[in-house]
């Protein structure tokens, strides 16, 4: 049995597609393989692999080629085999380092099938081709866009882990040490850590909190901006405005402090650290692509939700989450990185433990944690 016979006794998938004759489908088909792992385009058969040929000569041929390397700007490998008596065009191309656009639209496969790329994941699969992240990408960004008061700030948070900072840096060398500039521009992840107005270049990245009596009934309402740090600051000081506190007398006194067992200790309805730990990983683990979506705080009278817009990383399960010292593939690792020097974020991949057993010692249920693409 030869490659073609085998290839056409398959199913169409991911690799393969079937055409009865050359048009701009099969453009889109061969577009969408070199967005995504590669394929053959068999033109000449029926969806079903009956095999009714290909009619075109040398001139067609050729002109398929044109169209190919013209259209898609890539080389394809084209031959005219023989099956069954019947001519077939055998159209191979490999995938591409970088999207491929077909008339202005982006096509990927999917299963079997050849689907446009909608707009709003554009530049998930130009960052994914790209091997860069979202947070990592400059556009052109100056220096004036950040604000030097918070970059001060940081710097007093980051004694200890930050073995460059002694207070004297200048703002460029601090970004440049943090990877957050490059070729005098700033990255995206530095505007949103450290700029003046995060929010006039990525309207949404945002925290949206409210308190609700119910899922209709909402008592308070409130918009988070400026940059992460001041987001995730005034979110800890409204869980203290919307929550419940009781006092608890430490009834112990220590020796070096004979009052101390006047002293009253607060015991929020959950724990505030751990509610700070799911800002902190909302914060840095969203997906800022999705331009139309923001952090979602609902403050419930039995309960508190936090939703972060975008999914799981490839490879994790909501299962994995609740393992301790799970494995971390942050979104956003230059956002991670800088949480955990200003000592905001511990080891990477103990967020959602943390909460865990953070919850257990306050004597509540653990946190659910769900997923959604």
């Amino acid at each position: 049995m030869d490659h073609l016979t085998s290839l056409i006794r398959q199913d169409e998938n991911e690799n393969l597609e079937f055409k009865e004759q050359w048009n701009d489908h099969g453009l889109e088909a061969l577009a969408a393989f070199v967005n995504t792992k590669g394929g053959t385009l068999l033109v000449g058969v029926k969806d079903n692999g009956m095999v009714i040929g290909w009619t075109g000569d040398d001139r067609a041929q050729q002109r398929v080629i044109n169209q190919v390397v013209e259209i898609l700007r890539v080389q394809p490998a084209v031959s005219v085999q023989k099956e069954q008596g019947k001519s077939v065009l055998v159209i191979e191309v490999k995938p591409s380092s970088t999207l491929v656009a077909c008339r202005g639209r982006y096509y990927q496969r999917v299963g079997n099938t050849t689907r446009e790329i909608p707009a709003e994941q554009l530049g998930h699969y130009f960052i994914a081709k790209l091997g860069v992240q979202w947070d990592s990408v400059t556009n052109g960004y100056s220096l004036d866009l950040i604000d030097p008061a918070a970059v001060k700030r940081f710097l007093e948070l980051t004694r200890t882990r930050l073995p460059f900072a002694r207070g004297e840096e200048s703002i460029e060398d601090v970004l440049q040490n943090l990877d957050l500039m490059r070729d005098g521009n700033v990255s995206r992840g530095a505007v949103l850590l450290f700029g003046k107005n995060p929010q006039s270049l990525f309207i949404n990245s945002q925290i949206h909190i409210g308190r609700f009596r119910d899922d209709i009934t909402i008592i308070d309402d409130k918009l988070l901006k400026g940059n992460l740090f001041a987001q995730l600051e005034g979110a800890v000081q409204l869980f203290r405005t919307y929550l419940q506190v009781r006092y608890e007398l430490e009834g112990t006194s220590r020796e070096d402090e004979p009052l101390s067992a006047m002293q009253r200790r607060e015991i929020w309805d959950y724990p505030i650290e751990a509610l700070r730990e799911a800002v902190v990983n909302a914060l840095i683990h969203r997906d800022y692509f999705l331009t139309g979506a923001e952090i979602q705080i609902r403050v419930y009278d039995d309960r508190v939700v936090i939703t972060n817009p975008g999914g799981l990383p490839e490879g994790i399960t909501v299962e994995e989450l609740r393992c301790e010292h799970h494995r971390s593939l942050p979104r956003n690792a230059l956002l991670a990185q800088v949480f955990y020097y200003g000592e905001l974020l511990e080891k990477w991949g103990t967020g959602t433990s943390r909460m865990i057993a953070l919850c257990r010692r306050h004597g509540i249920p653990e946190p659910d944690f769900s997923a959604h693409p």
